[in-house]
C-alpha cells in the first residue's frame, strides 16, 4: 500500500483520523493519539509493503544512537562525526542496494526523510540546542506516519513545541478547515492532475527523438510539481488534523527569478535542511579554520557539496549525481552573479528582466529534471 493513493488508504486515513478531530474539537492534547495513529498506519502500510520488519530495525537504531549520544555523546567532535556516520549507514545501504543487488537485501520507503530527522538531533545535541529528549516524543518525531514517505521534512524544536503546546479548541477548528482544505487540494493536484499528466502526456511519448525528449522535459517538470506538492499538501494536511503544524514545502517556484529564489521556494523544507546543516556549518567551519585565502571559495565549495548531498539523497545512479553536481554549477554560477554583475541585480527586480529571469530560471531547473529522469542516459 503506498501512502496517499488508493481508495483502501483513504479509507483507513478517514477512519483513524476521526478519534483525531473528535479530541481536538474537546480541546484535548492530541500527542498521545498521534503516536498511536503513527504506529498503527505504519504497521499496515510497511506491513502490506513487507517492510516492517525493517523499518523496526531502523527504528530501533536511530533511536537507541539518537537517545545515547543526547546522554552521553558530549560536545566531542570525532563522537558527533562517528554518530552522525551511524545514523546515515542504513540509507548509505539501501542507496548502496539500488545500484548493486548484493546490498539489494534492504529496503525500506521513506528513509531518506526519516534519516535526516534523526541526523539533526544528533548534530542539534552536539550544538546544545536540545534541551530534553524523551523517548516517546523522539520515536514520534522520527516515525510521524503523514509525511513518512514523502515528506517534508520537520525540525525537532518546532515539532516538539506543537506538542508541548496544545492548540485548543478555537485553534484546532481553524487547523482542521486548513487541513481539509490541504488534503484535498492535494489530492487534486498530486493524484488528478499528476495522474492526468503521466497518463495523457508522458505514458504516449516515444522514447526517443528531439521532439519527444523536449515535450517529456515540460511534462515530467509539470508532473513532478503536481505530483509532489500535491503529496507534500496531503500530508501537511493530515499533520493540521493532528495538531501539528508541519512546515509547508512548495511556494509558487515558478516565479523564482534565479536559482537561490528556486531552491527558497521547491522542496523547501530539504532544501532548507541542507543550507542549515550542510552549507552553514561547512561555510562557517571553513572561515573559522582559515581554510581558504578567499572566503568565497568556502561559498562556492559549500554549494558544491552540499547540491551534491542533494542528489545522492535521491540516490547514487549516475543521474542523480549528474542532477547534483549540476545544480552545484548553477548555484556557483548565481552567486559569481550576484558579487560580480550589479546589472543582474536589477535586472531581476522588475519589468521585462524579471520575467526573462523567470523563464531563464525556468528551463534550467527543466532541463535538470531532464537529467534527473533519466530519460538522457
Amino acid at each position: 500500500m503506498t501512502p496517499y493513493s488508493g481508495l483502501l488508504f483513504f479509507y483507513l486515513l478517514g477512519l483513524g483520523l476521526l478519534p483525531a478531530v473528535a479530541l481536538g474539537l474537546w480541546g484535548k492534547s492530541l500527542r498521545g493519539y498521534g503516536l498511536v495513529f503513527s504506529l498503527v498506519m505504519l504497521a499496515i502500510v510497511f506491513g502490506q509493503n513487507g517492510q516492517l520488519p525493517a523499518l523496526l530495525l531502523f527504528a530501533c537504531w536511530e533511536l537507541l544512537l539518537c537517545s545515547l549520544y543526547y546522554r552521553w555523546g558530549g560536545r566531542s567532535r570525532p563522537g558527533m562525526v562517528l554518530a552522525v556516520m551511524l545514523a546515515l549507514l542504513p540509507l548509505a545501504l539501501v542507496k548502496i542496494g539500488e545500484i548493486w543487488e548484493p546490498f539489494g537485501f534492504f529496503r525500506l520507503m521513506g528513509i531518506s526523510y526519516m534519516t535526516f530527522r534523526a541526523v539533526e538531533v544528533l548534530l542539534d545535541s552536539y550544538d546544545g540546542r536540545i534541551q530534553a529528549l524523551p523517548l516517546g516524543t523522539l520515536a514520534y518525531f522520527l516515525l510521524f506516519f503523514p509525511s513518512v514517505s514523502s515528506g517534508p521534512i520537520d525540525r525537532w524544536r518546532r515539532f516538539a513545541q506543537d506538542l508541548e503546546a496544545p492548540p485548543g479548541r478555537e485553534k484546532y477548528l481553524e487547523l482542521l478547515g486548513r487541513g481539509i482544505w490541504k488534503l484535498a487540494g492535494g489530492a487534486f493536484s498530486g493524484i488528478l492532475l499528476g495522474g492526468l499528466i503521466q497518463t495523457c502526456w508522458l505514458s504516449p511519448l516515444p522514447a526517443e527523438g528531439l521532439g519527444a525528449t523536449l515535450s517529456y522535459l515540460y511534462g515530467y517538470t509539470l508532473f513532478l510539481f503536481f505530483n509532489f506538492a500535491g503529496y507534500s499538501s496531503m500530508a501537511i494536511g493530515t499533520g493540521y488534523l493532528l495538531g501539528v503544524q508541519v512546515p509547508e514545502n512548495f511556494r509558487q517556484p515558478f516565479f523564482s527569478v534565479d536559482m537561490k529564489d528556486f531552491w527558497s521556494r521547491w522542496h523547501i523544507s530539504l532544501s532548507t535542511w541542507l543550507r542549515d546543516y550542510v552549507y552553514s556549518r561547512f561555510v562557517m567551519r571553513s572561515l573559522k579554520a582559515r581554510r581558504f585565502r578567499n572566503p568565497r571559495t568556502a561559498s562556492y565549495l559549500g554549494y558544491l557539496l552540499t547540491m551534491m548531498a542533494m542528489g545522492a539523497w535521491h540516490g547514487l545512479a549516475p543521474h542523480y549525481l549528474v542532477y547534483g553536481a549540476y545544480h552545484s554549477l548553477l548555484m556557483c554560477l548565481n552567486e559569481f552573479l550576484d558579487l560580480h554583475w550589479k546589472g543582474f541585480r536589477r535586472v531581476k527586480q522588475q519589468g521585462l528582466g524579471q520575467v526573462c529571469c523567470v523563464l531563464v530560471t525556468f528551463h534550467l531547473f527543466a532541463f535538470g529534471l531532464l537529467i534527473f529522469s533519466g530519460r538522457l542516459f
